[in-house]
């Protein structure tokens, strides 16, 4: 029988029936609902749409969640909790909740990686940084939010403030909003420079890792701070977790640039691993529906 998964962000619900070959029959979204009633009055229309062709609900959330209570807590993004008990009819239905963070890496490492790895780590940046971990074969959730990676406190700069609120994050010096904040700077000090007319043309922040522009080195330098920033959190999280690889995706992920070459040149300069070898990286695949497949894998593969 079928998922009906949901993929909930602060500004849009993105949903779609999927089936156990992880394909989707129908997707459709709809604007985030502003508060509690009105969410659980959204999505139970939705389910009652679909009820004669489905026998799960995966809801993957921005924020933190306790999964034994079927509730949502809090996230900057969505600042009011859910309680999915009240769903219509819930009861009739196998019902799954997590962190997007967690359903993006799930669907990657089931989808690409199963056969390859049993230990990786992916991290999405956007607005800020999230995260979720595959430790041996499985989602790491700790107490239920393990993963939370953007919130490591690794940065120097502690007058920014990341996305979870915490200065001196992880995400404060390295999210793709950052990269972004600083294409802008930098294109405002040197509008004629060849990466500014770049950024004009693309209007991405990540077009600040094309190999092919020929920096200033004022442009150079802010783009290797951004990537040892990077570099020395994927680093942490090797030493802790001792993973074989590293996913990145987010809203860069169809245009990377050469964002790897970088933090593996950098890697490789500044660091060495006697007897290991670092996790390869790649970019995430799953692209847009990373979320809605993400969420019915993790109905098909964990039961309640």
């Amino acid at each position: 029988m079928n998922c009906l998964s949901f993929d909930v962000g602060g500004t849009t619900v993105k949903y779609g029936v999927v089936n156990e070959k992880y394909e989707i029959i129908l997707k459709d979204k709809i604007p985030t609902p502003e508060n509690e009633e009105k969410f659980i009055e959204s999505l139970s229309a939705i389910i009652r749409q679909n009820s004669s062709i489905i026998s799960k609900i995966s809801i993957a959330m921005p924020g933190f969640v306790d999964v034994q209570k079927s509730k949502y807590l809090y996230g900057p993004h969505l600042q009011f909790d859910i309680n999915f008990s009240k769903l219509s009819n819930f009861s009739d239905y196998e019902f799954y909740l997590d962190n997007d963070g967690n359903v993006a890496a799930y669907c990657e490492y089931l989808l690409n990686y199963k056969n390859k790895y049993s230990n990786l780590i992916m991290l999405t940046f956007g607005t800020g940084v999230g995260g979720g971990i595959i430790s041996e074969g499985k989602l790491l959730r700790g107490r239920g939010n393990a993963g939370e990676v953007g919130h490591m406190l690794t940065s120097n700069d502690r007058e920014v403030e990341g996305d979870g609120g915490k200065k001196g994050s992880f995400e404060s010096s390295v999210a793709a909003s950052v990269w972004t904040k600083k294409c802008i700077e930098l294109t405002e000090e040197n509008p004629d420079s060849e990466f500014a007319k770049a950024f004009a043309n693309k209007n991405v922040g990540s077009v600040l890792f094309d190999n092919t522009l020929s920096l200033t080195n004022h442009e150079s330098a802010a783009r290797d701070e951004i990537i040892q920033n990077i570099s020395n959190g994927l680093l942490s999280l090797f030493e802790i977790f001792d993973n074989e690889a590293f996913v990145l995706g987010g809203t860069m992920s169809s245009e990377p640039y050469d964002l790897i070459k970088f933090i593996q040149s950098d890697i490789n300069n500044r660091y060495k691993f006697p007897s290991r070898n670092f996790p390869e990286i790649y970019i995430a695949s799953q692209g847009e529906d990373s979320g809605i497949v993400g969420a019915a894998a993790i109905a098909f593969n964990e039961s309640n």
